[in-house]
């Protein structure tokens, strides 16, 4: 017999496994503000583009804004690494959420 409850299954671009119901678009959009952030970092990416998935990712994890308070406004490598790692455990406590696109 299998456990429908755990099994996982999509429907309006939402999985639900077992009591974790995950917005699927809302991790597409997630993951790719920190892709387009990484971009920038590590290949010279738009920097406009860039700030607006900084903020986009303070909508709902830290981003050390303070950090770019520098001569040229940028988000320094050092401050990526720092804040990167806690994007992806805000994402890994939350993602059961059903997490909704803030405006």
């Amino acid at each position: 017999m299998i456990n429908c409850a755990n099994s996982v299954k999509k429907s309006n671009n939402v999985s639900v496994n077992g009591n974790c119901v995950e917005n699927l678009d809302f991790k597409e959009d997630y993951f790719k503000n920190i892709e387009t952030v990484q971009n920038y970092i590590y290949r010279q990416g738009d920097p406009q583009k860039a700030y607006q998935s900084l903020k986009f990712i303070a909508k709902y994890s830290k981003v050390s804004f303070e950090d770019m308070a520098n001569y040229a406004r940028t988000y320094p490598l050092g401050t990526y690494e720092k804040d990167y790692p806690i994007w992806l455990e805000w994402y890994e406590k939350n993602k059961c959420n059903n997490i909704q696109l803030k405006k």
